[in-house]
């Protein structure tokens, strides 16, 4: 028998490699996923199988109907709409509470993050920008000490990035570049008014255009405006 930990263990694996390839778009909406079949090619059980796709379904990445179909959720732009207001009130919160805490290495180590930011950016490198946003998010959320903040960022993450890496060709990289270009400079000043206004146009203007322009792209293409796939 396994024990907890192993399938435990296990079961972190096999939610990881469903995560991935969901993100990706390897797995495609509406794709079924039937837990014995996924036992079999994993070589494992089904029970951390079963736990590995609960959790997917509490991220919003699977939609489940018990004894009647396990399958690929729908990208919602609704929800993805949510997840990156969400995302941006957490960072908000997090620099009101720990910009006059900051030490001079802090800032140091969040200027070293915010050229990662502007690199991506510059490199219209969709998976990098994304992961460059996440890192400095935490960074404050760390900094201020609240790691419920962490903890709900890393729970919208794979749904964010999975519309980002289905909707790369509706990113404005100009405006972006421009906006994130006023939060490193307040980042640096330690000017968290500043920095705060800044972020309420990156969460307020420019990442939610980016949806409206994946959803106009989404109905050229005759895909309809159920917000299912951008």
């Amino acid at each position: 028998m396994d024990s907890p930990l192993e399938r435990r263990t296990m079961s972190d694996d096999i939610y990881s490699r469903l995560r991935d390839a969901i993100v990706s778009g390897e797995l495609r909406p509406g794709e079924r996923l039937r837990d014995y079949e996924l036992a079999e090619t994993l070589g494992t059980s089904k029970t951390p199988v079963r736990h590995a796709l609960d959790r997917l379904a509490e991220h919003g990445l699977v939609e489940m109907q018990r004894n009647r179909f396990t399958r690929v959720a729908p990208i919602d732009l609704e929800q993805v709409r949510d997840a990156v207001a969400l995302f941006g009130d957490i960072w908000i919160g997090s620099v009101r509470h720990a910009t006059r805490h900051m030490r001079s290495d802090d800032i140091a180590y969040l200027s070293e993050l915010a050229d990662d930011m502007t690199s991506a950016v510059r490199a219209a490198d969709v998976a990098a920008f994304s992961g460059a946003l996440r890192a400095i998010a935490v960074a404050y959320a760390r900094l201020e000490g609240n790691t419920t903040r962490t903890t709900v960022i890393e729970f919208l993450g794979p749904l964010i990035r999975r519309f980002s890496a289905q909707a790369s060709g509706a990113f404005d990289w100009a405006a972006i570049d421009a906006a994130t270009q006023v939060i490193g400079e307040r980042m640096r000043a330690r000017d968290d008014v500043g920095m705060r206004a800044a972020l309420i146009e990156l969460f307020d203007q420019v990442l939610p255009a980016v949806i409206d322009r994946a959803e106009e792209q989404a109905l050229r293409r005759g895909e309809g405006a159920d917000h299912s796939e951008p």
